[in-house]
């Protein structure tokens, strides 16, 4: 150990800010990713299910940040269920205020000084864990487990920043940030997005103001931009992500920025409050819980304001990102239940109309699959995953709506149509999954720096160009019942197995004459069997279009994909 000549143990001081610091990290995503286990897709369907308005929505916000410990899952979840077209941008505007507001949660924890009783909560959560064999109860000891980790980090932190408050150098350079709050801002703005989450650059400064190493005005400014730093997370989510996606990240990005500055113009007098507050409250005494009260009534106050013009954030955002896409077409409110009584063939179209986006977002995987294949991207990687999330979600939805449907006594025509349908999600789910192969295929091949030979891209490009012209045509043929488009897709299909088969053939002639590992193409013949059932599950679709006399199985009884 090195003592410097102010009597303070340097190395001891950084080992325990450093160590705390991460066990304060571990213990937020521990136990956010513990309750995400423990609530499984439910949350998901919670927010679906109760943002029908705003201020539901930002209640709904509310809720879910404080069960996730972090505001930027809920802004991601939140941008994601916009892209699939399940929910609003007024609804996700709400959601995303509301997630402000949640955030604080964590902060008001901190400032109740539950340190004294972390090492405890992180025994019983130990012993839950490891000791009861049943899920829940495992998943609840892990959440309990790292919220006692949030606060023994917060506290190695605090023990040891608390030197601080005696050295000159780091006064002067808090002062300076008191003097110029803007500078404040830019720095908590900077850090948040560095550590991506607000709560850790909030308990930093909770940890430092209660040892009184940093002035109220100062820490308050940096609480400021945390705000405006935890915008990333919703700009990474909406990356590569529909028109609405984009716009949803920008109006989050505009409210906290845009809140941050306004309020930033009154700090002084937001501060005297705050510090009239910790005089009445907290006997004068700088405690942790000063900065919460700061962080709770500044984020209420932005968004309950923010609610009035929720309307206008959505204008200002349209305006800024113009145009429509496939994404935000998909109205899965078409899926009414009262139609299913009162007009199943009105109910049925209804159906159809949310199948066909559901063929255009698998059309546009498929495509996005295809760039994937030759040149790594981490963005088309993560917006492959997002959309096949999207399509399972859509796929679950209405077939349980067709599930109703089939309950009642339908006509002839009706009952062919529904059978359709419901072979329709599934072969359109079927080519997303493979589509998802091909990601994961072309990532590990990119990872292990595998390369493709120049003759097997050249058959990569052939095929995927012929599969992406056949299911352009079957999604035509099934959005407008055309037979002769259907004929067509079965043509093609004999074109793709012809390609298949000469291409595995160069695929071993290529291999018999490999002689490094570099020259050797692995996994090209699952890449090809993939591209070539994308192209069997297109067949299946316009069957349904040829047969009008077809009911769910018979076709599909004699030709399995």
């Amino acid at each position: 150990m090195v003592l410097l000549s102010t009597g303070i143990d340097w190395t001891r001081t950084l080992f325990f800010a450093i160590g705390g610091f991460g066990i304060f990290l571990f213990g937020i995503e521990l136990t956010g990713d513990s309750l995400k286990l423990l609530a499984g897709d439910r949350l998901k369907r919670l927010i679906e299910k109760s943002t029908g308005t705003p201020l539901k929505g930002l209640l709904m916000g509310i809720l879910v940040t404080a069960l996730l410990q972090t505001s930027s899952g809920t802004t991601a979840l939140t941008v994601g269920l916009v892209r699939a077209g399940l929910m609003t941008m007024p609804q996700a505007v709400g959601v995303i205020l509301g997630a402000n507001i949640g955030t604080t949660i964590t902060s008001f924890l901190i400032g109740l000084n539950i340190q004294a009783i972390a090492l405890p909560i992180i025994g019983v959560g130990g012993f839950m864990h490891f000791m009861f064999k049943t899920r829940r109860l495992k998943r609840g000891g892990g959440a309990l487990f790292g919220f006692g980790l949030i606060f023994y980090g917060l506290d190695l932190m605090g023990s040891s920043l608390s030197v601080f408050a005696e050295q000159a150098a780091f006064k002067n350079m808090l002062e300076t940030v008191s003097d110029w709050p803007a500078l404040g801002v830019v720095t908590g703005a900077i850090l948040t997005a560095l550590v991506q989450s607000s709560t850790a650059t909030i308990g930093i400064m909770q940890a430092l103001y209660a040892t009184g190493a940093v002035p109220l005005i100062g820490a308050i400014a940096i609480v400021f931009g945390s705000n405006i730093g935890t915008t990333i997370t919703a700009i990474f989510a909406s990356a590569g992500g529909s028109v609405a996606a984009k716009r949803t990240a920008l109006a989050h990005v505009f409210f906290n920025v845009g809140g941050t500055l306004i309020l930033l113009l009154f700090i002084r007098p937001y501060a005297w409050f705050i510090s009239q507050l910790e005089i009445i409250f907290l006997q004068g005494e700088p405690r942790a819980m000063s900065l919460s009260l700061a962080h709770i009534f500044f984020n209420v106050f932005a968004a309950f304001v923010a609610l009035f013009f929720v309307g206008a954030l959505v204008r200002f955002s349209k305006k800024l990102i113009p145009g429509q896409d496939v994404m935000e077409g998909i109205d899965v409110s078409a899926l009414q239940t009262r139609l299913i009584k009162a007009s199943p063939p009105l109910a049925l179209e209804n159906a159809k109309r949310v199948i066909i986006n559901m063929g255009a977002i698998v059309k546009d995987m498929y495509v996005s699959s295809v760039k994937f294949s030759f040149a790594y991207d981490k963005l088309e990687l993560e917006n492959g995953r997002q959309l096949e999330e999207v399509v399972d979600t859509i796929d679950q939805k209405v077939h349980d709506y067709l599930v109703q449907v089939s309950h009642l006594d339908l006509d002839d025509k009706s009952a062919h149509l529904h059978a359709r349908y419901v072979d329709a999600i599934r072969d359109f789910e079927r080519i997303a999954d493979h589509c998802q192969n091909l990601y994961d295929f072309f990532n590990y091949r990119h990872e292990s720096k595998q390369i493709l030979s120049e003759d097997a891209q050249k058959d990569l490009h052939k095929l995927y160009e012929v599969v992406e012209e056949t299911l352009l045509i079957t999604l035509e043929a099934f959005e407008n019942d055309d037979r002769v488009r259907a004929e067509q897709v079965l043509e093609y299909e004999d074109v793709i197995d012809n390609l298949v088969r000469k291409y595995r053939k160069r695929h071993v002639q290529r291999m018999h004459l490999c002689t490094t590992p570099e020259c050797s193409d692995e996994l090209f013949v699952d890449i090809l069997s993939n591209v070539e059932r994308i192209g069997d599950h297109c067949t299946n679709i316009v069957h349904n279009v040829l047969h009008e006399n077809y009911y769910h199985g018979d076709w599909q009884s004699e030709t399995s994909v």
